[in-house]
């Protein structure tokens, strides 16, 4: 199944069933990835911009570029695959299926490429281990996630052995809620998304609405974990001087005690499947997948509570009308939206689960691009174009839409044969790697 939030179960083909529980690359790439389809006839976008096929690949998660311009693409089953020179080498980098849990939510769900990648060739992967031989769901001995480090060769090969394990024991609790994101910031720091588990962590009886994992700072689900990229605690995290604070990822064992983690940059969310930075910068947005009402995009803020389980979007949890003020310390999104039925002529009618996100990089679109943020829901299958003017207020609109559901699970800008792209996933026709391409004139910002 893939890593969609619990709400959804899959059956082949494709069908959703009843409600239930980098850095960007620079513009000078020796090779980008060329286009193998002509556009897609559902896919509905605004006049100068396309969609076309890249490449075929059984459940894609997650996209990431090196600085000479390959593309990375992660499998929910494990497998690490090069897109290169146009085409989807045969062999994959890398396979971790013999290492892994895939079931449900889990499997190979995130990447992320060193900023120093000429000089290291070192990439990041977030996976679901199989630590005890098991992949049960709310049993002692759960899989647990792990964020890990290899060496990608210059013929596209990774060594298993090149493996150092940076962040582990992060418990796959009910088998959903596994978040996944990684990406760096422009401090150089490694953040990481994970969710709430699924179900309570010690208590399977209370899932859902139910689970307070998130509100708990001696454990790291349902938070937004930033380390250094040998793994090491990042100092000016919030709580990395707080009284009995443990690094609790330590691959070594979870230390005992019961004082805060380390590790935590944020608090409170459910289950932040995809996060993106702002390119250049260490501001970045939390798409937090919903449970009943509401989906929404956070502000990445040092030491935020975005209030799951008490809250769900800006109102309280399953409401879509006890929608005061936050009680105090906790953070509202910057925008949400409601699931199912909505008002006559809002663009979000039948979406219920936020995907992917990313930034548009200055100059590589037309100039009322440049700075918007991109998101998609897997649901209704449509991307959004988020604007944020000065003073913080946001407006939305559909760009894209007819992808299908199972579709944009990640999103990504990177180079092609028209410039800079938005590639996506999809699980849809069988799992894709798209792109959408701007054919208009490309803004350029003024040089400084």
């Amino acid at each position: 199944m893939p890593p969609w939030p619990c709400r959804f179960a899959r059956v082949l083909p494709l069908l959703l069933l009843s409600v239930a529980c980098a850095p960007e690359p620079s513009s000078d790439m020796a090779e980008a990835p060329d286009e193998v389809s002509a556009t897609r006839a559902a896919v509905t976008l605004p006049p100068s911009y396309t969609d076309a096929l890249v490449t075929n690949i059984p459940e894609p998660t997650a996209l990431a570029f090196t600085p000479d311009g390959r593309l990375l693409i992660t499998t929910q089953g494990g497998q690490l695959r090069v897109f290169t020179g146009g085409v989807l080498l045969p062999t994959p980098a890398l396979n971790l299926s013999a290492r892994l849990c895939s079931d449900s939510e889990r499997g190979l769900l995130g990447i992320a490429v060193d900023p120093n990648f000429i000089n290291t060739a070192h990439i990041f992967l977030y996976y679901t281990f199989n630590k005890f031989n098991t992949c049960g769901t709310n049993i002692p001995n759960v899989p647990v996630n792990r964020v890990s480090r290899f060496t990608l060769s210059d013929g596209n090969t990774i060594n298993p052995a090149s493996e150092v394990v940076l962040l582990d024991n992060i418990p796959s609790t009910a088998g959903n809620h596994n978040g996944g994101d990684l990406a760096f910031g422009s401090d150089g720091r490694l953040y990481i998304s994970v969710g709430d588990g699924g179900c309570q962590l010690g208590d399977p009886s209370r899932c859902g609405g139910l689970n307070n994992t998130a509100r708990r700072l001696d454990v790291l689900l349902g938070k937004i974990l930033r380390v250094r990229k040998d793994g090491n605690m990042a100092p000016n995290n919030p709580w990395f001087d707080a009284p009995g604070a443990r690094r609790c990822g330590n691959p070594a064992g979870v230390p005992p005690g019961t004082g805060p983690c380390q590790e935590i940059y944020a608090t409170g969310l459910r289950n932040p499947f995809r996060i993106a930075f702002r390119p250049g910068t260490s501001s970045f947005f939390i798409n937090d997948v919903g449970q009943s009402v509401w989906e929404e995009i956070d502000e990445g803020i040092e030491g935020a509570d975005y209030g799951w389980n008490t809250r769900e979007g800006h109102c309280v949890t399953a409401s879509a009308t006890n929608c005061g003020a936050p009680p105090a310390g906790m953070t509202n999104p910057l925008f949400d939206y409601k699931h199912g039925a909505n008002p006559g002529g809002s663009p979000f009618q039948g979406c219920n689960s936020i995907t992917g996100g990313a930034f548009v990089p200055q100059g590589a679109w037309a100039s009322n691009d440049d700075d918007a943020y991109f998101f998609s829901d897997f649901v209704c299958g449509k991307v959004f174009k988020l604007t944020q003017v000065p003073g913080g207020a946001v407006t939305v609109s559909a760009f894209a839409t007819g992808l299908g559901s199972g579709s944009a699970v990640s999103l990504r800008f990177g180079p092609s044969s028209t410039g800079t792209s938005l590639y996506y996933t999809t699980y849809e026709d069988g799992g894709e790697v798209r792109r959408i391409n701007y054919i208009g004139t490309v803004h350029q910002p003024p040089s400084p």
